[in-house]
């Protein structure tokens, strides 16, 4: 009884000892599931498989690979989230030595394109009785198909769909269309039809600008057949209206109509809106967030380009599936709508800036004109332009290269990326900065004899005027070189650079197209380099849109607003720059200048009841340019418009002198805009 007794005692010490090694040595089922979703979330799917039970359906680890990473694509899965993993009931196994154990398991999948989805799934484990390098018995996962989506498992196939926004539009001030949706009309020629070619090519050069050899060698590329339509050109509906009488009677000339985006306003406002295009590989690779496709058409220049983010929305997604049983089918499981994209109105008049591009003529240039008070730019005229319209089913590579190429440079965007020496109209600048810091008074008395000899170097006045004794008002409305070159010396370079800096024409506007920052170049090098800037030369360069910002702080009191080009209904912080004593002299300078002065060529006929409100100011300039016509300028300001305070520059590259080329487009684009306003309302 006793050696039954002591049997016993040492069999439940065994066991005891046993159960206790177990329990030390072989994981519990709960580290095994762990470690099964760890090489899931490290997509480690070989050793996935390897924790899978023997006994039950083993998929490869190239069967989960494929469809882990298929799914993974088209939902665009950036993370799974463990959010939790709990023993299902008491007793269903925990320990060592169960034989069995159930999991709750949930996971989160995120998304690149959708929204979150959370799985629930029983996670079954059992004990597998077979030799292995890790033991005899192990815990094993049973595999139940429900990666990566419960109810499809590992043979379906996922996809995604995108679905893309309405572009946004973009408006004038009163609400014109100046980008958006309509149609353009597509202009080209049917080649076996050409029975007149002389008269089909001098018609289109001389309505399109396209050149003969364009034309021709266009439409007889190899492989283009006598009966096909081979586009030309694209314009808009508007410019077709007026082209289409033009040239619908020569034979060989056909059109074809394309719903697209368009630009009603074609080459008026073409640099500023910009075109669109085909996007390029660094677009792609720039902006990953955004889930650029190859061929897409994005934004390429102008605001187009500036304001893609927000004009192009949000494109939305679906998420589809494709099983065995669906017989090929596919079946939408998930949807994120596409958000459109926003509108935008802009500062812009079209009206103001089709007779601003009209008043330019054929005369390479630009005209600015801004709202002094708030800072809009009213317009941003510059010539010659080009039709946007022409990218949007995508330039031919020859017309691209006649546009690049051509010497008249109708890309570039003079009005805002053009810096150009700003000759005497920054004479102004000089003026202004003297008097505010009180070095000089308008008054103040000068005599010139002709010429200013600086370290060797003479500064004659232009046409080798002498003025004799003068007042600085005299000096700025008759433009004295000898007498402004002084005062830039007396207030000298620091000076010069602070009051620059002020009027931020050394800082690049904050807009949504490109536009360049001025310069003063290095005024303390010498005093040849400073007595030169004051008069607007040397190394000083201004865009027409920085010239007309700084005759904004004149017209607006002496306060500096920021540049937009975006209506907003919020008011612009304005900075002070110059006192009400000097906005003064400013304005009884720049008003003689217009009435007795270089730029009475300017001045304005104002015979109707307005004439009382409205006052012109300026001032011309002719900026020197090495071997070449000098360009002419006239910046100033036009107080009592319609209750608003107008600041302009006009600059006409190579044109000759200021007062005599620049000068009467001021009038003439005043008056036409006056007479148009005083009509428009009835007086």
């Amino acid at each position: 009884m006793r050696l039954f007794l002591i049997m016993i005692i040492v069999a439940a010490l065994l066991m005891g000892i046993v159960y206790l090694a177990a329990d030390y040595i072989y994981p519990y089922p709960e580290e095994v599931a762990e470690k099964y979703l760890e090489n899931l979330l490290n997509e480690n799917y070989n050793k996935m498989a390897e924790l899978h039970h023997s006994n039950s359906k083993q998929p490869s680890s190239e069967d989960i690979a494929q469809a882990m990473n298929n799914f993974s694509e088209a939902y665009g899965l950036k993370n799974i989230e463990i959010k939790s993993l709990e023993l299902q009931k008491e007793g269903s196994g925990g320990t060592a030595l169960s034989q069995k154990a159930t999991f709750e398991l949930e996971l989160k999948y995120s998304s690149e394109f959708f929204s979150p989805l959370n799985f629930v799934h029983s996670l079954e484990l059992a004990r597998d009785w077979q030799f292995s390098r890790e033991g005899f018995s192990n815990w094993k996962i049973h595999w139940q198909d429900f990666f990566p989506w419960p109810e499809y498992g590992l043979t379906a196939t996922f996809e995604r769909n995108k679905i893309m926004p309405a572009r946004g539009d973009i408006y004038d001030r009163q609400g014109n269309m100046l980008a958006g949706k309509g149609s353009i009309v597509h202009i080209g020629v049917q080649p076996g039809r050409i029975t007149e070619p002389e008269l089909l090519f001098e018609t289109l050069e001389q309505e399109l600008d396209l050149s003969r050899d364009f034309i021709k060698t266009t439409y007889q590329a190899p492989g283009i057949q006598e009966h096909w339509f081979v586009p030309l050109i694209a314009v808009s509906e508007e410019r077709y209206q007026e082209l289409d009488p033009l040239l619908r009677p020569i034979p060989g000339i056909f059109f074809q109509r394309e719903d697209s985006r368009t630009y009603p306003a074609a080459e008026v406002t073409g640099h500023l809106t910009g075109y669109l295009g085909e996007i390029t590989a660094e677009m792609i690779e720039s902006y990953p967030e955004r889930d650029y496709q190859p061929g897409e058409k994005v934004g390429r220049s102008g605001l187009e380009l500036g304001l893609e983010k927000e004009l192009r929305g949000k494109p939305g997604y679906q998420l589809f599936v494709r099983t065995d049983t669906s017989g090929g089918e596919k079946q939408e499981l998930l949807k994120e709508s596409a958000v459109a994209g926003k509108d935008f109105n802009l500062t812009l008049d079209l009206a103001m800036q089709t007779l601003a591009y009209e008043t330019l003529g054929d005369k390479a240039g630009s005209l600015v004109v801004l709202d002094a008070d708030s800072g809009d730019i009213l317009t941003l005229a510059s010539n010659p332009g080009f039709d946007p319209n022409e990218f949007i089913a995508g330039i031919d590579h020859r017309r691209w290269a006649e546009l690049n190429n051509d010497p008249e440079r109708p890309l570039f965007n003079r009005a805002a990326q053009g810096r150009y020496p700003p000759g005497s109209t920054f004479k102004a600048f000089t003026a202004a900065t003297a008097i505010e810091l009180g070095y000089f008074t308008p008054e103040s008395n000068f005599v010139d004899q002709g010429e200013f000899i600086v370290e060797g170097n003479r500064i004659r006045n232009f046409a080798g005027d002498e003025f004799g004794q003068h007042t600085l008002k005299e000096a700025v409305s008759k433009s004295i070189n000898t007498t402004m070159a002084q005062v830039g010396q007396e207030i000298g370079p620091n000076n010069m650079n602070e009051y620059f800096s002020k009027l931020k024409l050394d800082q690049r506007p904050d807009l949504s197209f490109s536009a360049h920052p001025g310069q003063l170049g290095a005024l303390e090098q010498s005093q040849v380099n400073l007595a030169w800037s004051a008069i607007g030369q040397a190394e000083v360069l201004l865009t027409p849109l920085q010239m007309a910002r700084l005759f904004a702080v004149f017209a607006s009191g002496g306060y500096g607003a920021e540049l937009n080009i975006v209506a907003s209904e919020e008011a612009q912080e304005k900075t002070a720059v110059f006192q009400n004593s000097t906005i003064n002299a400013m304005d009884k300078m720049l008003k003689e200048v217009i009435t007795e002065g270089t730029g009475h060529r300017a001045a304005l006929d104002l015979t109707s009841r307005v004439q009382n409100d409205i006052k012109l100011y300026g001032k011309t300039g002719t900026a020197e340019v090495g071997g070449q016509n000098p360009h002419a300028w006239f910046a100033g300001y036009l107080r009592g418009f319609q209750d608003r305070d107008l600041a302009f520059a006009i600059m006409l590259e190579q044109a000759g002198v200021g007062g005599e080329e620049a000068a009467p487009l001021v009038n003439k684009f005043f008056s036409d805009l006056l007479a148009e306003k005083i009509n428009n309302n009835g007086d």
